[in-house]
């Protein structure tokens, strides 16, 4: 009687254990694709920012320059766009540093 007990109970503790490993890979796997879709987001509003940040200042220049460039704008309202959209593309790269 003893063995049959220990040997139910090693095949429930299989049956746990088992559980407990497709719980955790399901849940590890689940993690790496949300990480992915948001580093698929985050690079879908750099494109973007650098877009907007192009059609502002009429160049890429500003990649090389940065603040510097948005200087020599003539108009405060194009400024103050590259300056937004300049804020939003480092922040992105924060967060992308710190995933």
């Amino acid at each position: 009687m003893k063995k049959k007990r220990d040997y139910l109970f090693n095949i429930a503790i299989l049956k746990v254990y088992s559980i407990f490993v497709l719980y955790i890979h399901f849940y590890l796997s689940m993690s790496v694709s949300k990480s992915k879709n948001l580093e698929r987001k985050l690079d879908n509003f750099a494109k973007e920012a650098r877009n907007e940040l192009n059609n502002v200042c009429g160049s890429s220049l500003w990649e090389s320059l940065g603040f510097v460039f948005f200087d020599q704008l003539e108009d405060s309202e194009k400024i103050a766009k590259a300056n937004f959209y300049y804020g939003q593309l480092q922040i992105i790269n924060e967060i992308k540093f710190s995933i």
